[in-house]
């Protein structure tokens, strides 16, 4: 199960969305479309139809500048870049899962060059 608040746990193996204000909701893997329908919903964002299986609100979350971390990877919108906020969140993400910075570093120079 998720909550539709922001999660102030330890950050090690979390899968769940970053908010635009870098505010960081857990869910587990398998649900990030059901969380993403329900913030959706909690949002009122129109539901943008793009793909099939229940991925439109994912995607909906993405275009309004919501950032998916799911098995330890970063997911988000190209054309939408990510707040520093965002960026500072992730950083401490990825140190709290001994990811590289070289790995956190590539990740920052696709966000510009994308």
């Amino acid at each position: 199960m998720f909550s539709l608040e922001p999660y102030r746990g330890d950050l090690k193996n979390r899968d769940g969305w970053v908010d635009p204000e870098g505010n960081f909701y857990a869910c587990p893997y398998e649900d990030h479309w059901r969380f993403a329908d329900e913030m959706c919903r909690k949002n009122r964002y129109r539901l943008l139809s793009r793909f099939l299986f229940n991925l439109d609100a994912e995607y909906t979350l993405e275009v309004n500048g919501w950032v998916k971390i799911s098995l330890g990877r970063v997911h988000y919108h190209r054309e939408k870049p990510m707040t520093k906020k965002q960026v500072d969140f992730l950083f401490d993400y990825f140190l709290a899962n001994g990811k590289s910075m070289k790995e956190f570093n590539r990740l920052m120079a696709q966000r510009y060059t994308a």
